[in-house]
């Protein structure tokens, strides 16, 4: 079973890695070539394939270009989208990394506007389109696989792996770019050199195939198609039920967006077009700075799964309207430090505004429709905030400079602000609306009586009798003051209750309730009086019972528990249960109590009397038969006056110990002490057997007394020790009635304790048929007995008198047949050793 454990978490372990690994790949490989597209356009496309007499012109046409596939996204969006709900979220995904490997390793190898004219472009923005459609269902998709798969408290770190492939893809096109421009020539770059980027995404893709032929589909989607058919048309019911959150998310996106292609793909042309900075100078310092990126996505990330999404994507858009403003200043500053410096807060930013994205836009849609919300709403955003940024960036930088570009991200920073606001309002709103469903559901179908009591008029005049003490004591106290505490349950309201609180006050309707409690309350009732001093002790919550009077004019006897907030005494929840029958059972479980104390007074007069009469009888009968011996030897002819004199002194002794039983039993009932002391082990057996004298010969039974030191002495009681030997010994002459009387034999011996060398043991044994595993158990208990005329009294008096001398006494059959009992009994002293006798 642990090895089936160990391979059940393995193969989780690793299908979580390949779940996570999946959206990385994917997600960088898709945005490589991407990147790689808006490299170029920003270095190589415009005199490739836009050539114009004016600088500025290529430029443009070439971020034009690169704009037609942020139209293309949302069409992919929902087209990857509608199969990615209706079908799942795997087979999407290979699709559309196949598609963006195919469309990249295209561009590759087409022809320049010098060899194909007008066709070169126009091909360009074909296959531009196809790697839009591919990006617009891919982000979703590597989101979605990793959110609906991470577990609670971990969905933003999960999904934050799409995410995390904008800068691994980023660093993987422009480091390329950069190699490329290090070793080449430009010559050779406009060449041949620009090609190699889109041409090895092939490999790239292929990997990231192999890594996602693997997965299996995600939970969350697997459930909801468990629970309902996928929608017919995604899209629609996404637009009819969704809208709002299409909204949201479209706007939520655009500061991401917007400040990222500012950030890289304007900058970069602007940076070496206008500011004339080297190509792989301004290249380093973008590679260098977008490590910030990666790491504000994880920091970001791992910040949302703490707090909430919303208020780190808010704490992001502040950063978006912080880099508006210092764009102009530092970009035109003319130092590349400072250059490099606003690079690696944008892109910072940029990290804080995108890790989140990854849950937070998924969370807005049902998983029945989430993949086409989500990719709508983030390709429409795309759009708004990314499809021309750096054409709109490089417009305003040539009508109005670098301010107005500045003023364009804030603009787009401030909007996506206000979105996350909108969404952490209706997400706040929606709690509370849930909350409050599942409160009142709670309210209503609970089986305990729940109320809310509004205290806010006695809490009025709490506040009143402590601002003004004295209007309340003079002959001018008005009505409800303290002078007049059976008109404090008028200031107090039900203002709603539950069915089951309807029950308990007998009534149908909860208009029958609402009102003041005073209608419920007996005249005599302190639970108006207890509220108020609970409020004016500031309590924050009362528990008491009380007594209630339903519509019918019955008694219920109530526990009441009442929350007491510092504020909002409008409303306070009150719980009652009713404990009438409670107190019944209490009353009548007094009175059985007292019955069965009555009646365990008569058994125990019983058992005491019970135990008397067995205790005492040998000594009666042994004295009857000394005294029936003193008799004969009268009689006799002539009379044997010394024999009859000694048989006299034996009934007397015998009559005194049936006496000191007596005394002594009643003194245990009194409660007083016993009379510990020394006694020789030998000379206590001796006596016993002596009083034993009748019963023995009777039965025929022979005793043999072995003692493995001479003088071995215990601390007890000699009467109580007496009575126990005693017991025991009859139960064992009785064990013997069925043996034959030749065979009837009993050992009585003394040992030291092997273990202890504070007890003595006092072993008796008999050859009788033993003990049966059965009674064996429960030979001890009170009242149980294997003897038909028995009481069942004797071995548990022998059991408690050996553990009140802190003793102990065991039974257990013999291997050669019969009983045995033992009886530990504390040493007076340690024994002195010397020969056995």
């Amino acid at each position: 079973m642990p090895n089936l454990n160990q391979a059940k978490t393995f193969t989780k372990d690793r299908m979580t890695r390949r779940i996570l690994l999946s959206s990385l790949i994917g997600t960088s490989v898709e945005f490589y070539d991407f990147y790689i597209y808006a490299t170029a356009a920003s270095l190589i496309f415009g005199p490739i394939f836009f050539p114009s007499g004016v600088s500025s012109a290529e430029l443009l046409g070439a971020y034009a270009s690169f704009g037609i596939a942020f139209i293309a996204r949302p069409l992919g969006g929902t087209l990857f989208g509608h199969f990615g709900d209706r079908v799942g979220r795997k087979t999407t995904l290979v699709i559309s990394l196949l598609l963006m490997g195919i469309c990249s390793a295209a561009i590759g190898f087409l022809p320049t506007y010098a060899v194909a004219g007008w066709l070169a472009p126009l091909l360009l923005c074909l296959l531009r389109f196809g790697q839009g459609l591919a990006l617009g269902g891919e982000w979703t998709g590597a989101a979605l696989i990793a959110f609906e798969n991470a577990p609670p408290g971990w969905k933003t770190r999960y999904a934050m792996f799409a995410p995390l492939g904008a800068p691994v893809g980023f660093v993987l096109a422009n480091g390329l770019f950069l190699i490329l421009t290090l070793c080449l020539t430009p010559e050779d770059f406009a060449d041949w050199g620009w090609r190699i980027p889109f041409i090895a995404s092939a490999p790239l893709v292929w990997l990231g195939l192999w890594v996602r032929f693997n997965l299996v589909e995600t939970r969350e989607y697997s459930e909801a198609m468990a629970d309902e058919s996928p929608a017919s048309v995604p899209l629609l019911e996404v637009f009819k039920n969704q809208w709002r959150e299409v909204i949201i998310g479209a706007l939520g996106v655009i500061a991401c967006f917007s400040l990222y292609y500012t950030v890289t793909a304007f900058m970069l042309g602007y940076g070496t077009g206008v500011l004339g900075y080297e190509r792989s100078t301004f290249l380093m310092i973008e590679l260098a700075a977008i490590g910030f990126m990666a790491v504000a996505i994880i920091l970001a990330s791992w910040w949302s799964d703490r707090q909430d999404a919303e208020r780190v994507l808010m704490f992001g858009c502040y950063g978006t309207i912080v880099t508006g403003i210092v764009l102009a200043p530092m970009l035109g500053s003319g130092s590349l430090v400072t250059i490099f410096m606003l690079l690696a807060f944008s892109l910072t930013v940029m990290g804080v505004v995108n890790g989140p994205l990854g849950a937070w836009l998924p969370g807005l849609f049902p998983a029945r429709v989430r993949y086409t919300g989500t990719s709508v709403a983030f390709n429409i955003g795309g759009i708004l905030g990314g499809a021309f940024s750096p054409i709109i960036s490089q417009t305003l930088a040539n009508m109005s400079g670098l301010v107005a570009v500045g003023f364009y991200v804030t603009l787009m920073g401030g909007i996506s602000l206000v979105a996350f606001d909108a969404s952490a309002r209706r997400r706040a709103l929606s709690d509370l609306s849930k909350s409050e469903a599942r409160y009142r559901s709670i309210f209503e179908q609970n089986h305990i009586a729940l109320c809310e009591i509004d205290l806010s008029q006695l809490a009025d005049l709490v506040i009143n009798e402590a601002k003004e003490p004295s209007q309340h004591r003079g002959a001018t106290s008005p009505k409800c003051g303290p002078q007049n505490p059976e008109s404090f349950g008028d200031l107090i309201l039900l203002a709603d209750a539950n069915r089951a609180t309807l029950q308990l006050l007998g009534c149908e309707r909860a208009s029958e309730v609402l009102g003041p409690i005073s209608v419920f309350l007996p005249p005599e009732s302190e639970l108006p009086v207890k509220m108020l001093a609970a409020l004016s002790a500031g309590a924050s919550q009362l528990e008491t019972e009380t007594a209630l009077i339903d519509r019918n004019g019955g008694e219920r006897l109530v526990h009441i528990v009442l929350a007491l907030p510092s504020n909002a005494l409008e409303r306070v929840a009150c719980a009652i249960v009713d404990i009438t029958e409670r107190e019944h059972a209490r009353e009548a479980m007094l009175l059985a109590q007292g019955e069965l104390a009555r009646a365990g007074r008569i058994a125990t007069v019983g058992a005491i009397s019970a135990s008397i009469a067995h205790e005492v009888n040998q000594p009666i009968g042994a004295a009857v038969m000394s005294a029936q011996a003193c008799m004969r030897w009268l009689a006799a002819s002539p009379p044997d006056i010394q024999s009859a004199t000694k048989a006299a002194e034996r009934a007397v002794q015998h009559s005194l110990r049936a006496s000191k039983i007596i005394q002594k039993t009643r003194e245990l009932l009194r409660g007083e002490k016993r009379s510990v002391g020394a006694l020789e082990v030998k000379t206590l057996i001796s006596e016993v057997l002596d009083l034993m004298e009748r019963e023995l010969l009777t039965a025929r039974v022979r005793v043999a007394f072995r003692l493995a030191e001479p003088s071995i002495f215990i601390q007890a009681d000699r009467l109580e020790m007496q009575q126990l030997l005693t017991n025991l010994i009859t139960n064992a002459i009785q064990a013997m009635r069925e043996r034959p009387a030749t065979e009837r034999q009993m050992e009585i011996a003394v040992r030291a304790h092997e273990t202890s060398d504070r007890l003595a043991i006092i072993t008796i044994s008999d050859n009788g048929p033993g003990i049966s595993d059965d009674n064996l158990a429960k030979l001890f208990n009170p009242f149980f007995t294997t003897k038909k005329d028995g009481m069942g009294v004797g071995l548990a008096i022998c059991k408690t008198i050996a553990e009140a001398h802190g003793g102990s006494l065991s039974a257990r059959n013999s291997d050669t047949g019969g009983a045995i009992f033992d009886i530990a009994i504390p040493l007076a002293g340690k024994v002195q050793a010397t020969s056995a006798a």
